[in-house]
């Protein structure tokens, strides 16, 4: 039987979050590795979240004592995973709820795909925004289309070919991180899960997004209702994070390893972004300043933590 451990960034972590997700995972997988960003010398809410725990002895927990972003703490969560011979990874945000099956059901849906398809990268659950009750369908690449679009799996057709899977409730053989390698550490935050799943399909690798795998997630920090074609619900995110994202998706359109279409496609769903934040957001002068300076070191590759007033 395979071994699975899962792997949880913290960074300031809300115990009515992360008590409920620890026990569904210790339920679900052999050890659970906490890597924490909070900054300081210690974190008495994580020691006893995990000290009260079902299970104590299996929650390993790193502390870095500042933030290092979500890459490196994915990296050093998946390392130390790999040190104690596990077979597969699943990633996961602090703020993340998978159902009480999902990495059953995700093993299963890896085990088809890979006897279907060969090399398969990852897979993913469908995901449901905890604050905008909205649930995700998967970014597709269909037969005879330009763009890329959107698939909802179905009983008939359950497992999607992605182009890409968000970070929480990717399941990962072990086999794969040394072929594709590590999370890019320069990113910080944001667009992570994108480039290292654009590089697996560089190497010929396919991600595959499980329908009947569920998991609920807290996109953003908040909804915003937005104007577009008629009243509908985004998720809101801070200043800070706005810039990540923005000079992160431009070091993506930089790359070669990604198809063009993609680009020109996500590029819409960037001056969304934009839109949302800087016509809607509570924040709009920060949001506007941010995203402006995000850009603009996008363009200049000036990458990893920088220090911005949010």
């Amino acid at each position: 039987m395979a071994s699975i451990a899962s792997i949880v960034v913290t960074y300031h972590p809300k115990r009515a979050e992360l008590a409920p997700l620890l026990e569904q995972l210790l339920a679900q997988t052999a050890a659970v590795f906490l890597v924490d960003n909070t900054p300081g010398e210690e974190n008495q809410l994580l020691a006893s979240i995990c000290l009260e725990s079902s299970a104590p002895e299996r929650c390993i927990v790193t502390r870095f004592g500042e933030n290092l972003g979500i890459a490196r703490a994915l990296n050093e969560g998946c390392e130390r995973a790999l040190k104690t011979d596990m077979d597969f990874v699943l990633l996961s945000d602090q703020d993340s709820l998978p159902a009480a099956d999902m990495v059953a059901t995700l093993k299963k849906c890896y085990d088809v795909c890979h006897r279907r398809l060969g090399k398969v990268a990852a897979v993913g659950p469908t995901y449901t925004d905890t604050y905008t009750g909205l649930t995700y369908p998967f970014q597709s690449q269909k037969e005879g289309k330009l763009f890329y679009s959107h698939t909802i799996p179905s009983e008939e057709d359950p497992y999607v070919e992605a182009l890409s899977l968000i970070t929480s409730g990717s399941l990962i053989p072990a086999s794969v991180l040394t072929q594709v390698g590590m999370m890019r550490e320069d990113f910080f935050i944001d667009q992570v899960d994108i480039e290292w799943g654009m590089r697996a399909r560089h190497l010929g690798f396919r991600l595959i997004g499980c329908g009947p795998a569920r998991m609920y997630q807290s996109m953003g920090e908040d909804a915003i209702r937005v104007w577009y074609f008629g009243w509908r619900h985004e998720s809101l995110y801070r200043p800070l994070r706005i810039y990540y994202r923005l000079r992160n998706f431009v070091i993506l359109l930089k790359d070669p390893k990604i198809d063009w279409r993609w680009k020109v496609r996500s590029s819409w769903y960037s001056l969304g972004l934009i839109y949302t934040h800087t016509i809607f957001g509570p924040q709009r002068i920060q949001s506007t300043g941010t995203a402006v300076r995000g850009l603009l070191d996008g363009i200049r590759n000036r990458m990893g933590k920088r220090e911005i007033k949010d």
